[in-house]
């Protein structure tokens, strides 16, 4: 193993080395751990090219039911948290799986992804401006400069409802968690609660964690409030909530026949 030691890419602290695992069955590649904030991150990643020829790996068989899952909780969380009559945004929202699911509750949602087409909520793409919420589901162990990323959402909304794994503490082996992936080496970032905590700080925004699903905010809110939400949306609220609301689907596809027959939207 490689004694090199770089700068975390979330805090600028000394890295340490953590093992070596080979990324896409090809690239021997280290990966690192920050013992000041607990990132753990992969060597610059210059493989991402080939990693990303698919905007979806292959062996990711769930990615319906987890948008799913994840689209009850964010119902609970724009419901009782946010002006329920806004605009939200699903950054990095793949092929729109989550928005359409969104406005079929009712809530008015766009997609927005630099690497994946809109194709289930075509004609809801999210313009450039201020948003209610920004959800960012399963993206940030995918962000190769965190504090980057973060502030491109920020654009969009102070407040950011997001997915990621936390990373045991210590740190497993390469074969003893399976949120590495390295067969697929889309997963270069790698947070613990306190890395996140520490992120948020630096942009001034609040940090609220219940399992994989976290909040930044610059709202302050009773923890408990979100770890119920979130816990309740999966199990029951996120149902309710859809009979609370107006569902978008026969307003949407009224407005997607206007606008494919004013020659604005492609059929």
């Amino acid at each position: 193993m490689s004694s090199i030691r770089s700068s975390c890419r979330v805090c600028g602290s000394q890295t340490r080395p953590l093992f070596s695992a080979k990324v896409l069955g090809k690239y021997d590649i280290q990966y690192e751990e920050c013992a000041m904030c607990g990132f753990v991150q992969t060597e610059t990643p210059y493989w991402l090219d080939e990693a990303y020829s698919s905007a979806f790996t292959t062996t990711d068989t769930g990615t319906l039911q987890r948008s799913l899952i994840m689209g009850r909780s964010a119902a609970a969380i724009a419901y009782f948290l946010c002006n329920r009559s806004g605009r939200f945004v699903d950054y990095a929202g793949g092929y729109g799986t989550l928005t359409r699911y969104m406005r079929d509750v009712g809530f008015d949602f766009y997609s927005t992804d630099l690497y994946a087409q809109n194709i289930i909520a075509r004609g809801f793409d999210a313009a450039p401006g201020r948003y209610e919420m920004a959800t960012a589901f399963e993206c940030f162990e995918h962000f190769v400069n965190p504090a980057e990323e973060l502030t491109k959402i920020l654009a969009y909304s102070d407040t950011i409802f997001f997915t990621t794994q936390p990373c045991p503490d210590p740190a497993p082996a390469v074969d003893k968690w399976w949120y590495y992936a390295p067969h697929h080496g889309q997963h270069v970032a790698l947070y613990r609660p306190r890395t996140l905590k520490i992120l948020g700080q630096q942009f001034g925004l609040n940090y609220y964690n219940v399992r994989n699903y976290h909040l930044f905010t610059r709202k302050q809110i009773p923890s408990f409030s979100f770890s119920f939400l979130v816990l309740a949306g999966r199990f029951g609220l996120g149902h309710l909530i859809g009979l609370l609301m107006k569902s978008r689907i026969l307003s949407d596809a009224a407005l997607l026949e206007t606008r494919t027959k004013e020659g604005a939207l492609i059929p």
